[in-house]
C-alpha cells in the first residue's frame, strides 16, 4: 500500500499536469493496479450516467456517452455510499443486473464522488473477465481517488463562483447610480446633482458650500487623500480618481469613489467637475470575495498539506518496519532477532496510528464517524491508559501521576475506543512536550441521578506551554504551533483536530489553559450513560563483506529506530558504525575522528543535515575523500537539489533499502568511487 500511496502522491502533485491530465494518469495507474480493462469518471444527474473521462486500450466508449443510472453497476456504489467491488458478477447476487445482461461486465470496483457534500458521480474500473477478489487496500485506494476528484471539482466550482462574483460586481458598477458635481473656481460656487445629495444624505434643497463639502470626508487619511487630489488637479490640470470614506449628514460612514477633472484656461483652473459614487457595497463585497478566496486557498493548502505531511510521516515507521524485518531474516541470534521483531511491531503500531488518524479525520469531515457503545469499567480504562505511558515517561525521566478518584464499580455504556483515543491523545501530547517535571492525570465521575455520570478529566503538565497564538489555532488541522515544533517533536498535526471533532460528536467539552514555558492544563468534560458491570475473563486480557575494507562510517539521525535500522544493515556486512543524534553531534564526532562515509538525515533538531554538511565541508572538518549521503524521508526534486547544493554526494530515501546502502558502500570502498 505504501508504493500505491507514493505513486498516487507523485501523480497528484505533478505540477506539469492539469486536472484532466492527473485524472487520466490515475485512471491509467488504476487499470494496472486492478488489472482491469476500462476506467471511467462519470457525472450523474437526474438519473442519467454520463461518461466524462474514459481510459482503456480499446476506446470502446466515447466521452459524453449517456446511460440510465439504473443500467450501471454504479447505482450499487451510490446506494452503499462507499466503495464496492464485484470480482465475478456471473456468480454474484447481481447477475441479473442490466449491465451484466447487456455488456457481460464480470469485474467492477467503484466509489461515489462527492462535490461540496453532494453526489457528483463515480470513479470506477471494470472488465469483461472475472478477477481475483479485490483487497481492502484496493478499495481504500479507489476511495482516496474519489475523494481527490471530488476535492478538485469542488476547487473548480469555487474558482468559477469567484469569477462569477467578479463579473457580477462589474455589471453592478455599470448600472450604479452616480452623482455629479461642479465647482466654479472664480465664484467658488459648488453645485451637486440630486444623486450626490442622496449619497451625502442631505435634503434636496441643501446648498453645498466648498468648505463644508470637504468636511464630509472622514477626518484623517480619507480627507487628506481627497484634498491632495483636488489640489493636484488644480495645479496640474490632471484628472484624479480616489476611493475614500465620507461621513454623511446622518453620521453614516460610507465608501465613495470620487473622480474629478479640471478645466485649465491660460494656465488657470477655471472649473472642477466630476462624479461621486457610493461604493460601500462594492468595497464590502470585494472584501468578502477576498476572504472567500483566502479561505479557498487555505482549504486547498490544507489538502496539499495532507498528502505531503502523510507522505513524510509514513516513511519513518515504514523505514523501521522494513529495516528491522530484513535484519531479523539474517540474524541468527534468537534474542537479537526477537528485539528486531519487537521494534518492527512498535513501528507498525506507529504506522497504524498515522493511517488511523488520517482515516478518522476523513470520516469526521464527511460525517461518517459513528460511536459504538459498550459497557466498560471507567477506572480500568484510565488505569490501563496511564500504565501504557509509564515506560515512555520513565525513558524521559519524567513522572506520570494518576490521581483519578473513580470507584472501581462505576461502569458506563459508551464508546471505549473513542474515549480512550481522546484521553490518550491529550496524555501523549502532554508527555511529548514535557522534558522536565511530570504529567498528572486527575479524573472523577459524579452521578447526575438520571442514569448518567458527569466525567471530568484534568491533565496537567510542566512542559513547554503555548502562546496565545498557538492556543487560537489549536484545533486547526496540521497546525503544530511555532516553527520548529513539528521537526523536533514529529506528528501529523491532526490529533487535536480529531479530538475536537470527536468531543463534538460526544457532546463533550475541552478547555485549554497554558503559558509559554509554564506548562499546560487540559480539562475534558463528558456525560456518560451508566452501564451494567460485565464479567471479565482471561480471554479479554549472503551479503557483501566490507570487514576487510575497514570503512569508517558515521550514521546521523535523530530517530533511535532509524539508527537501529542502519546499525543492523551495516553489521550484516561487517561494519560497526558510529552514531550521531543530530547535525551538531555529527560535527562534534567528525572533529574527533575521521570517516570515509557519512549517512546524513536532513530534518533534525538543533542542526539539520544540510547545515551540518555545509559546516563539515566548508570548514574542512572532513577530508575531501569523505562522502556524505543524504538519508531522508523528504524525497521531492527540490529536496534533492537542496541536498546537492549543501555538498552531499548522494541521496537515499527512507524507507532505506539495504541493497542501496551496500551499493553506496561498494562505490566508496572502490578507488574508482563515483556517484
Amino acid at each position: 500500500m505504501a508504493n500505491v500511496l507514493r505513486t498516487f502522491h507523485d501523480i497528484v502533485t505533478n505540477q506539469s499536469l492539469d486536472f484532466e491530465g492527473k485524472a487520466r494518469a490515475l485512471l491509467q495507474y488504476g487499470l494496472k493496479l486492478f488489472a482491469l480493462d476500462m476506467a471511467i469518471i462519470s457525472w450523474i444527474h437526474d438519473g442519467i450516467y454520463t461518461v466524462t473521462v474514459f481510459e482503456s486500450e480499446g476506446n470502446e466508449i466515447e466521452e459524453g456517452t449517456e446511460f440510465p443510472l439504473g443500467n450501471t453497476y454504479c447505482v450499487h456504489a451510490l446506494d452503499a455510499n462507499k466503495a464496492i467491488a464485484f470480482h465475478h458478477t456471473g456468480k454474484s447476487s447481481i447477475k441479473s443486473h442490466p449491465c451484466y445482461q447487456n455488456f457481460k461486465l464480470e469485474a467492477y470496483i467503484g466509489a461515489p464522488i462527492y462535490c461540496n457534500g453532494l453526489i457528483y458521480g463515480t470513479v470506477n474500473f471494470s472488465s469483461t473477465r472475472p478477477t481475483s477478489p479485490f483487497s481492502k487496500e484496493q478499495l481504500d485506494y479507489i476511495e482516496l481517488f474519489a475523494q481527490w476528484v471530488g476535492s478538485e471539482i469542488s476547487r473548480e466550482v469555487t474558482v468559477k463562483q469567484l469569477n462569477n462574483n467578479n463579473q457580477m460586481l462589474a455589471r453592478l458598477e455599470q448600472v450604479a447610480k452616480i452623482g455629479t458635481w461642479e465647482l466654479d473656481m472664480r465664484t467658488n460656487e459648488l453645485s451637486w446633482s440630486d444623486q450626490t445629495k442622496v449619497i451625502h444624505e442631505v435634503p434636496q434643497n441643501h446648498k453645498p458650500v466648498l468648505e463644508k463639502a470637504i468636511s464630509f470626508y472622514k477626518e484623517g487619511e480619507s480627507r487628506d487623500k481627497i484634498v491632495n487630489a483636488v489640489e493636484h488637479a488644480i495645479a496640474t490640470g490632471e484628472s484624479y480618481s480616489v476611493e475614500t470614506q465620507l461621513v454623511t449628514a446622518k453620521n453614516n460612514v460610507v465608501w465613495v469613489k470620487a473622480i474629478g477633472s479640471a478645466d485649465i484656461v491660460e494656465n488657470e483652473c477655471r472649473r472642477l467637475y466630476g462624479t461621486i459614487q457610493d461604493i460601500t457595497d462594492t468595497v464590502l463585497q470585494r472584501r468578502q470575495i477576498e476572504e472567500e478566496r483566502e479561505a479557498a486557498k487555505r482549504l486547498l493548502h490544507q489538502r496539499s498539506q495532507l498528502f505531503a505531511k502523510i507522505s513524510h510521516e509514513l516513511r519513518t515507521p515504514l523505514n523501521g518496519i522494513i529495516g528491522m524485518l530484513n535484519a531479523a531474516l539474517d540474524n541468527k541470534n534468537d534474542s537479537e532477532r526477537m528485539e528486531n521483531l519487537k521494534v518492527a511491531l512498535r513501528c507498525s503500531d506507529v504506522l497504524l496510528d498515522i493511517i488511523n488518524e488520517v482515516l478518522d479525520y476523513t470520516k469526521l469531515n464527511h460525517g461518517e464517524m459513528k460511536l459504538e457503545p459498550s459497557a466498560f469499567s471507567l477506572s480500568s480504562l484510565l488505569a490501563d491508559l496511564v500504565s501504557l505511558y509509564h515506560p515512555v515517561c520513565d525513558a524521559k525521566s519524567i513522572t506520570l501521576t494518576n490521581e483519578s478518584n473513580i470507584a472501581s464499580d462505576i461502569w458506563v455504556y459508551f464508546d471505549a475506543t473513542r474515549l480512550r483515543q481522546v484521553v490518550s491523545n491529550i496524555l501523549a501530547n502532554a508527555i511529548k512536550f514535557t522534558e522536565q517535571g511530570g504529567v498528572t492525570l486527575k479524573a472523577n465521575a459524579v452521578s447526575k441521578g438520571d442514569a448518567t455520570y458527569l466525567l471530568k478529566v484534568i491533565i496537567r503538565d510542566t512542559g513547554i506551554g503555548m502562546t496565545d497564538e498557538t492556543l487560537d489555532s489549536l484545533f486547526s488541522p496540521f497546525s503544530q504551533g511555532p516553527k520548529g515544533i513539528a521537526s523536533k517533536f514529529g506528528g501529523t498535526g491532526l490529533g487535536l483536530a480529531i479530538v475536537k471533532e470527536l468531543l463534538d460528536l460526544m457532546d463533550g467539552k475541552i478547555e485549554f489553559s497554558s503559558e509559554k514555558g509554564e506548562g499546560t492544563t487540559v480539562i475534558i468534560t463528558l456525560t456518560l450513560p451508566r452501564g451494567n458491570a460485565q464479567l471479565v475473563t482471561d480471554e479479554d486480557k549472503s551479503l557483501p563483506d566490507f570487514s576487510q575494507a575497514k570503512l569508517k562510517v558515521l550514521v546521523v539521525d535523530d530517530v533511535e529506530v532509524n539508527r537501529m535500522v542502519m546499525d543492523s544493515i551495516l553489521q550484516r556486512v561487517g561494519v560497526h558504525a558510529d552514531f550521531a543524534i543530530d547535525g551538531k553531534d555529527a560535527v562534534f564526532k567528525c572533529q574527533r575522528d575521521k570517516y570515509d562515509l557519512i549517512f546524513m538525515d536532513c530534518v533534525m533538531p538543533e542542526m539539520d543535515g544540510m547545515t551540518a554538511s555545509r559546516t563539515l565541508i566548508n570548514e574542512s572538518i572532513i577530508s575531501p575523500d569523505c562522502k556524505i549521503i543524504a538519508l531522508t524521508a523528504n524525497t521531492s526534486d527540490l529536496d534533492k537539489v537542496e541536498c546537492k547544493e549543501a555538498g552531499m554526494h548522494g541521496f537515499l530515501a527512507k524507507p532505506v533499502s539495504a541493497h542501496e546502502v551496500f551499493k553506496v558502500m561498494k562505490l566508496v570502498a572502490e578507488p574508482e568511487y563515483n556517484i
